[in-house]
């Protein structure tokens, strides 16, 4: 389960890179995890119960820095990863401590501050590709959602497969 949240969180960092080009500031920014689809079924005990905000930095050399916490066997943890630029202005690599690396790439949404993503990385033995669609804000825009949907539909996913992922704070790491 946790390389499957990293996974999905993993993905969210592309999104800020399409941000630059409209931002005249640094980058950053709480954002939430709106609605995601997988090219594989994921099974029930596998997927996240919610996810919380995640804090976006874009750092001095062009990557991009994410922190985010989850709960694991009922221990919050706080998680810390860098996507690193690629030659390419909308796509990432997320190497961080990770067996293989993850590429992402990004597209902006007809809704400012609504970004969808694809994610391509393995998850042990298999290769996943999901899109995400991240947003400011805790609830889907409609139209990002439809936006969504449609590249979903001409990228031949299961849009039965679609999950809204429930929303929730952060939880408080305990430090040793």
């Amino acid at each position: 389960m946790k390389v499957l949240f990293l996974t999905i969180a993993l993905s969210l960092f592309a999104v800020l890179h399409a941000e630059e080009s409209n931002s005249s500031g640094k980058l950053g920014g709480v954002y939430h995890l709106n609605a995601v689809v997988a090219n594989k079924k994921v099974p029930e005990e596998k997927r996240p119960e919610a996810f919380s905000p995640i804090t976006i930095s874009q750092l001095d050399n062009g990557n991009v820095e994410a922190k985010f916490t989850m709960k694991k066997n009922g221990k919050c943890k706080e998680i810390e990863l860098t996507m690193e630029k690629t030659e390419n202005s909308n796509e990432y690599t997320i190497k961080g401590n990770l067996q293989h690396p993850h590429k992402v790439r990004i597209t902006k949404t007809s809704v400012p501050n609504n970004w969808i993503f694809e994610c391509e990385g393995p998850i042990p033995s298999e290769r996943v590709k999901m899109i995400k669609l991240l947003s400011l804000n805790k609830e889907a825009d409609p139209q990002a959602l439809e936006d969504f949907q449609k590249i979903a539909k001409e990228r031949s996913y299961d849009e039965s497969r679609i999950i809204f992922p429930k929303q929730e704070e952060a939880c408080v790491p305990e430090h040793d």
